[in-house]
């Protein structure tokens, strides 16, 4: 089995080689990261400007670093370097990745949604830390290493299951010793800004973001009950037949105005 790891924090988090570590010994693992961290960036990736790739050794690990996209780091490793992942790992981020809301943001569920497209298994892990120093406690680092290395385990020989393309899992600081499968809820934050002004006078405003409500038996209330979260997702966004039947009335009110057209 060939693994590719990666994250959107670039490859300087400690989170990146704790799954990498977490994993060793599963299969072939290689490293791939950005020069710097790229969180929400979503699915972006270059096309305006080349890009460069280079080797360096960190952590007593050897990574694969643009200076791209969390995406562009996914590209480079399997098109350029030739190396075919049959599972890619992403993580692990700094910040959980909680509701829809922030996955399609998320530059870390990104990267398993891209290797889901190319049709290579994918695991997202995220955990509710706020910097590179809160890796370096015992506790978390044990329970950590534990899930991504039980989770990963298992997708190499059991698969994922029929329908679902990748799972996005996140691990809380504080354990609750409860582990959840949730679905995702659909908003988590509100858009809000902050007003106020630069020491040059001119207007700015800074997004702030305000808490909406939780809906329960989701993703957001599992995890904040202390719970590793586990949230199964497909990447097809196509409706159901009954709501592509709904569209035929647009359909054929379309084609009778474009039919009269001279």
């Amino acid at each position: 089995m060939r693994i590719l790891v990666s994250n959107d924090d670039g490859y300087l988090s400690p989170g990146l080689y704790l799954l990498a570590e977490s994993v060793k010994g599963l299969g072939d693992v290689v490293i791939a990261s950005t020069e710097v961290p790229r969180s929400a960036t979503g699915r972006e990736i270059t096309f305006n400007r080349p890009l460069r790739l280079a080797k360096k050794k960190w952590l007593d690990w050897f990574v694969y670093i643009t200076d791209g996209t969390p995406i562009d780091s996914l590209h480079l490793v399997i098109e350029v370097l030739g190396f075919k992942p049959g599972l890619v790992l992403s993580g692990i981020n700094v910040g959980d990745n909680l509701s829809l809301q922030h996955i399609f943001y998320s530059g870390t569920v990104a990267i398993a949604i891209e290797s889901a497209l190319m049709g290579i298994p994918a695991v997202a892990f995220s955990a509710d830390v706020e910097g590179f120093e809160d890796f370096d406690y015992k506790d978390f680092r044990d329970l950590s290493s534990e899930v991504a290395r039980s989770v990963t385990d298992y997708v190499i020989n059991k698969g994922l299951p029929a329908g679902v393309d990748i799972l996005s899992v996140n691990i809380p600081t504080r354990f609750g010793n409860c582990v959840e499968i949730a679905k995702a809820t659909k908003i988590r934050w509100e858009a809000s800004y902050r007003k106020s002004v630069d020491p040059r006078g001119r207007e700015y405003y800074w997004l702030a973001g305000v808490r909406s409500v939780t809906e329960p038996g989701t993703d957001v209330s599992s995890f904040e009950s202390g719970c590793v979260t586990i949230t199964p997702l497909k990447i097809d966004l196509n409706v159901d037949a009954s709501g592509v039947k709904a569209l035929h009335e647009l359909k054929e009110g379309l084609l009778s105005k474009a039919s009269r057209e001279p």
